[in-house]
């Protein structure tokens, strides 16, 4: 059996970044993947409607196409297939919340240690915006930006009259095409996938490429359930069961890098238990699990009062094209850390909205119409700060199709979270009435997105299971790769942040390799 020198669990943003960097320098790869292959030119549904289908369902695959169908079966490029693209850097005060805010846990890096690799991911991926000179929201590589929408600009004004400034919004999705990949053609199904790549996934912007090096092999359909280690205390690879026909299978690696999504990779560590690590792979200090941050969010639906009655036109683009960032910091209020807001990324494929509207016969449908063109949704999201009654363990009661234990979170909002989500969702109200808006919902309670934490990267291995360069503390050649590593995790879409890690730790992980550390 082939040892590799790296082999990585999981294919999205973390592990597909990091693949194609470690291949470019030589280092042999194996990105072993739950999911199918996904032709992202053929598979998806991308611009089906919901009468097209019984039950008005909509499958995010073609119907007799494989993908998606768990959380252990993505398909190769994992949710990169499937997400918005919004790309924002994390700020200076981002990374070192304890200190500023009192609030919180500081990263163990600095913005400064990892803004050269936000530069180099931006370019790899092209990433549309606005230079805007924002001390939150720092400025990168970009192309031009999309032009804001007609809702967009009454929104913009305002917030204007509030003093909050609305900006464009940043996407790792083209605004202008280049010579392997077209611009976007604003068709609105963002996270439907994307049948033209003008919207970055990891599958055709970095591992297709870099299969060309030699160097990487992809090992789809092969869901892991155990990383394995030795006596020694060194991980020498990864068992698996095929997707399809559920038979085991090993792959052997001088290091293994565990990227398969937050969650997963959480669950995946604390499945491979050994006489070493009887509390799951790399947990000494019995944090694996702990700390679970994920982003909050809430909604706030509306219509603009100026557009109600006009002409429908397709203004879709692709999707959100402006969003508000954070402006609380330096306003008075009694809780820590802040929120951003984006808003109008609803399409024409979604319209519950619909159900509530006035009318019957005629007049029902005379009042859809005249609302669709002025219908918008915000939705802000808010920083969770850590506490240990938020957590991510196995519930061995439930076992999913594969027979192993599923991931069980459990999110407990603390006083200060609940202050974040009051405000947040009162100052988007605020926003949408100084804009002229008739309101039609808001929350009442917060949900989850964007999960992060759990796996704590930190320079004190008594309290934390990964340091600065995502390696764990107790097993030298074991990475992870994703959003679990987030001491914090600020209010900002966190995908550009993992994969400017990823391209980070190529350099440390090939630099081990060529010490003989590895």
């Amino acid at each position: 059996m082939k040892t590799y020198d790296v082999c990585i669990v999981g294919s999205g943003a973390g592990g597909g970044t990091l693949s194609a960097h470690l291949a470019r320098k030589g280092v042999d790869v194996v990105v072993v993947e739950g999911g199918p292959k996904v032709n992202t030119r053929t598979a998806f549904n991308t611009h089906a409607m919901p009468y097209d289908f019984r039950n008005r369902h909509i499958p995010t695959m073609k119907p007799g196409v494989a993908g998606f169908d768990s959380e252990r079966s993505r398909g190769v490029g994992g949710k990169t297939m499937l997400w918005n693209a919004v790309a924002w850097r994390l700020g200076p005060r981002d990374f070192k919340g304890k200190t500023i805010d009192g609030a919180g846990e500081d990263w163990p890096i600095e913005y400064k240690d990892l803004a050269p690799w936000y530069s180099v991911v931006e370019r790899e991926v092209g990433v549309c915006g606005n230079r805007d000179g924002l001390p939150d929201l720092p400025d990168g590589e970009f192309i031009e930006p999309v032009p804001l929408k007609c809702s967009d600009r009454i929104i913009q004004k305002g917030a204007l009259k509030l003093g909050i400034p609305v900006i464009p919004v940043r996407k790792a999705t083209l605004s202008v095409a280049t010579a392997k990949r077209p611009a976007c053609h604003f068709c609105g199904n963002c996270m439907a996938g994307c049948d033209v790549a003008a919207k970055y996934n990891s599958a055709d912007v970095h591992m297709l490429p870099a299969l060309q090096t030699g160097h990487l092999e992809i090992l789809h359909d092969a869901v892991v359930r155990e990383v394995v280690v030795n006596k020694d205390n060194r991980v020498t690879g990864v068992r698996y069961l095929d997707r399809v026909s559920k038979a085991e299978g090993e792959v052997r690696a001088r290091c293994v890098v565990v990227a398969c999504a937050c969650v997963q990779s959480i669950a995946l560590l604390q499945m491979s238990k050994s006489s070493l690590y009887p509390n799951g792979l790399g947990n000494s200090s019995g944090e694996l699990g702990r700390n679970f941050i994920p982003h909050f969010t809430g909604g706030v639906q509306a219509f603009l009062q100026e557009l109600i009655g006009t002409p429908t036109t397709n203004d879709e683009g692709f999707l959100d094209h402006a969003y508000v960032p954070s402006f609380m910091h330096n306003r008075k209020r009694d809780y820590a850390r802040s929120f951003g807001m984006q808003f109008n990324y609803q399409n024409r494929r979604s319209v519950g909205w619909a159900r509530s509207m006035p009318g019957m016969g005629v007049s029902l449908k005379q009042s859809i119409k005249d609302r669709y063109p002025a219908f918008v949704v915000f939705s802000p999201y808010g920083e969770m700060l850590p506490n240990r009654d938020s957590y991510i363990d196995l519930d061995y009661d439930k076992p999913d199709s594969f027979g192993l234990p599923s991931a069980r979170r459990r999110v407990v909002w603390k006083e200060n979270d609940r202050k974040l989500f009051a405000d947040m969702t009162k100052w988007s109200v605020d926003i949408l009435k100084a804009s002229g808006a008739e309101i039609l919902s808001v929350a009442a309670e917060p949900v989850t997105n964007h999960e992060l934490g759990g796996c704590r990267m930190g320079d004190d291995a008594r309290t934390s299971v990964v340091n600065r360069d995502c390696r764990s503390h107790d097993v030298p050649n074991l990475y992870v790769m994703d959003g679990s590593v987030f001491p914090s995790a600020s209010e900002k879409n966190p995908t550009l942040t993992i994969m400017a890690l990823a391209a980070r730790a190529a350099d440390n992980i090939s630099q081990r390799f060529k010490s003989g550390a590895m």
